[in-house]
């Protein structure tokens, strides 16, 4: 009996998809994910993210019955930086994606295909050399001159590849077709015998459950699939239902409980559909944190929740609780923001120090802060039309520059007279909108922490792209 091997892009698909949920709702889904063994739960290339970044390594503590999969860049540079995500995983794996389509190789990378093979085999090698497990995934390959896919699957097992996968984007693929894909590749490979082969079909046309048996019974290894409706991946529930009733006369079996699955994908449905958590819902969420909190105790708190901080990290969140702590009780959905806030950014180039503001309806509102660079404390002082007007001008007259405010959302964490406020700047530089968040007790507090955390995304990038 031949197992069918499946890798799950729950959390690619979200992303391609631009679906926002939070870290933990995030968490959860790869948690439920690892719970039901699919054979690796797939993260998209995450690099300079670090709320992703992250939630990758969060997993990787995790060390579950999945392997965790990471798409890499398309630099030896970002294969090293990828790897370093997934490094503290038991069972990990690097994925190197290439278009080997006319179309995609032109419009993605914009590169001819000798340069497209270069490519591949520099990005393969350089995984294989810090990654025991390496994946080509050959996007749009159903659309690649068959001549062209044969050589990029050889060029990848070459340079160490141990997976290798076929994309079909446009579920055009019939029966007759993939049969021939997938036994000319064989031919035309001699050593595609000796990796894993992975097939991913598009849906769009309902062809996709067909063409992965097709697939499967021409040789393939393995599948991908999503536990989200929102992408033309093949339906993770329909596709598993029939790998496991039909896969059976066929003699191919999977390794996930079909009932988990059922269960499991509703639960990510429901959320995605809902736009609410069906995962973190708690009845702690608005317990107050333990009074006296050590940095011992938060640390235990922080790893209960699924946190994994080193130790800069837990310190930065300790200083900030103790700041709030001294005007409130945080409660633990607080924590969770608290969290975002302070450690999931770009490093601080600006950090407030102090702010003092004035209004009235008689005189123009007048603020001034205080923000420090380098550790130099740098002043600042003005007028405005209200206090976060007036707070903002401040700002931009310590650094000596405008940028256009394109967007100012204010909210609170959560209900009553003592929710923590939060705020949402974005700023417009050269044509770019950068977007800050910002926590505190009080409005006008919130609003400066989020504009500096908008500038400094700004400044991080100028100094470093």
């Amino acid at each position: 009996m031949k197992k069918v091997l499946i890798s799950d892009e729950t959390l690619r698909t979200l992303a391609r998809e631009n679906v926002s949920l939070s870290f933990k709702e995030k968490l959860e889904i790869f948690k439920s994910l690892n719970e039901l063994g699919v054979d690796f739960v797939e993260f998209p290339c995450v690099l300079g993210n670090k709320t992703e970044e992250m939630l990758i390594k969060t997993a990787c503590a995790l060390n579950g019955n999945s392997g965790i999969a990471v798409v890499s860049g398309n630099t030896e540079e970002e294969v090293e930086k990828s790897f370093a995500l997934i490094s503290g995983a038991n069972n990990k794996k690097l994925i190197v994606s290439i278009p080997v389509s006319p179309v995609q190789m032109e419009y993605q990378l914009a590169k001819k295909p000798k340069a497209v093979l270069e490519l591949l085999g520099t990005l393969v090698k350089k995984a294989s050399s810090i990654c025991e497990n390496v994946e080509a995934e050959l996007f749009d390959g159903t659309r690649a001159e068959p001549e062209f896919l044969a050589k990029a699957v050889e060029t990848a097992i070459n340079c160490g590849a141990k997976t290798v996968t076929v994309y079909d984007e446009q579920g055009v693929c019939l029966t007759e077709a993939v049969k021939k894909m997938i036994s000319e590749l064989y031919s035309a490979v001699p050593s595609l015998k000796d990796v894993n082969l992975f097939v991913r079909f598009s849906d769009a046309f309902s062809l996709g459950v067909s063409a992965i048996f097709d697939a499967i019974g021409s040789g393939a290894d393995g599948v991908k699939l999503s536990a989200s409706n929102l992408s033309d991946t093949p339906e993770f529930i329909k596709t598993v239902k029939a790998l496991d009733e039909i896969g059976s006369k066929k003699g191919v079996s999977i390794g996930v409980n079909k009932t988990a699955l059922i269960r499991i994908a509703g639960k990510v449905n429901d959320l995605l559909s809902k736009r609410e958590s069906v995962f973190t819902a708690s009845p702690e969420a608005d317990e107050k944190l333990p009074e006296n909190l050590t940095l011992e105790s938060l640390s235990e708190i922080l790893k209960k929740r699924g946190y994994v901080l080193d130790g800069d990290e837990l310190k930065t969140v300790y200083k900030e609780l103790q700041r709030i702590s001294e005007k409130k009780a945080v409660n633990y959905k607080e924590l969770d923001v608290v969290i975002s806030n302070s450690i999931l950014q770009v490093p601080p180039t600006y950090e407030l120090v102090k702010f003092s503001v004035a209004s009235s309806n008689v005189l123009p509102a007048t603020a001034s802060v205080v923000i420090k660079k380098a550790g130099k404390e740098l002043y600042g002082l003005s007028f405005g039309n209200g206090s976060v007007d007036a707070a903002f001008l401040a700002l931009e007259s310590v650094l000596g520059r405008h940028f256009e405010l394109d967007g100012f959302e204010l909210g609170a964490v959560t209900e009553g007279k003592e929710a923590m406020a939060v705020a949402y700047v974005s700023l417009r530089n050269q044509g770019k909108i950068y977007s800050g968040r910002g926590v505190s007790t009080d409005i006008v507090g919130a609003s400066i922490r989020a504009y500096i955390n908008a500038l400094n995304k700004i400044v991080y990038e100028e100094d470093n792209l």
